[in-house]
């Protein structure tokens, strides 16, 4: 996410680009889960399994982005940029989407009175109810309000690498709570804190040795790469069944929680093997990233309505899920580019604190 200025630094250009990755991934499967909508489908499935809980490289981004760029600043002045660049544009999109009523069953129903409006105000904004695509917020929220402990806990002798490796592997044994469950009632996951924690911790103690780390990345490619297929594998499996839930625990949870780590590290070593040559048209939505994040919902919303015409068109129907997705990635991400260059225009630098771009 966008939560420093793009990155300075030369051989930090492969998080800024890895950055863009995670975004590209988060959109997709809000677009292509909008498009198809059959839930039981083929496509579905394999989109589900490509791109869902993609919001696991936020936090590994988020919790590379502090240890490589953020700590030397201190304690004081990290706290200050979240507030400024993390918490006020959070804040912006909140008291904009609470226009719509989150209760009813459409997109755009709008609130029926200024006090219905008011009186969602604070649950929105505590809970990240006001779109669907908020709810990680309050939990990026804790990461930030937690990160002393694990850098604390990464600074102890001989103990520290130990203990973050059982951070890190801590949500292989809970299950992250879905944006269906969260929209049932009011209340803060703590299965979705803790989740999201290993991938944050991943992410701080990664970039703790980066070059060494990203060394000893590449010498298990290989078994990372196995480790995607066979959990893909199993994914594919699981949700075609329909096997998941195992008291408390979850399989598929623990599965996309493995893939989309080991996913991440090797698309960590590709870009950082591409040195300066970074895939250029991925930059500026890497630098847009947040503000993205923020947007896309929206766009994708008015997208899906208006390309429900284009479904009707037989001769490539059974391509339209398809077609629609990529369709409604391409039109959300370029539409919200476009609203981030026009704030940027009005508000300058002050943009930052509104759309966080």
């Amino acid at each position: 996410m966008s939560e420093t200025s793009p990155a300075k630094p030369a051989f930090l250009s492969y998080l800024h680009s890895f950055r863009g990755f995670a975004i590209l991934n988060i959109v997709a499967v809000h677009a292509f889960a909008f498009a198809i909508w059959d839930f039981k489908s083929l496509t579905f499935i394999a989109s589900e399994v490509l791109f869902h809980n993609s919001t696991i490289y936020f936090a590994l981004i988020s919790g590379l982005l502090y240890t490589t760029v953020l700590k030397t600043n201190g304690y004081q002045r990290f706290y200050i940029s979240k507030f400024k660049f993390v918490v006020l544009p959070y804040l912006f999109f909140t008291l904009l989407y609470t226009v719509f009523d989150n209760k009813a069953d459409a997109f755009f129903a709008y609130q029926t009175s200024l006090v219905n409006y008011l009186s969602d105000l604070p649950r929105n904004f505590l809970y990240g109810k006001a779109f669907f695509v908020l709810w990680y917020i309050p939990v990026l929220l804790f990461l930030y309000v937690i990160t002393p402990l694990l850098d604390y806990i990464m600074q102890i002798k001989k103990l520290g690498p130990a203990l973050m490796a059982i951070a890190v592997a801590i949500p292989l044994f809970v299950r992250r709570e879905e944006i269906i469950e969260l929209y049932k009632g009011d209340f803060l996951s703590i299965h979705n804190m803790v989740y999201f924690t290993g991938a944050y911790a991943a992410g701080m103690y990664l970039a703790s040795n980066l070059k060494a780390n990203l060394e000893k990345i590449g010498k298990y490619k290989i078994l990372l790469l196995l480790l995607v297929v066979v959990s893909t594998a199993t994914l594919a499996f699981v949700s075609l069944k329909e096997i998941d839930r195992v008291g408390l625990f979850s399989i598929q949870s623990s599965l996309y929680y493995v893939q989309k780590l080991a996913f991440s590290f090797l698309v960590l070593m590709w870009f950082n093997n591409m040195g300066q040559n970074q895939p250029k048209w991925l930059q500026p939505i890497a630098t847009d990233a947040f503000a993205i994040y923020f947007l896309h919902a929206l766009f994708i919303a008015i997208f899906i309505g208006w390309f429900g015409n284009f479904t009707l068109f037989q001769p490539i129907i059974k391509y339209n899920a398809v077609l629609g997705g990529v369709f409604v990635l391409v039109s959300s991400i370029a539409s919200s580019m476009l609203v981030t260059r026009l704030l940027r225009r009005i508000f300058g630098r002050y943009s930052r604190m509104i759309v966080g771009s």
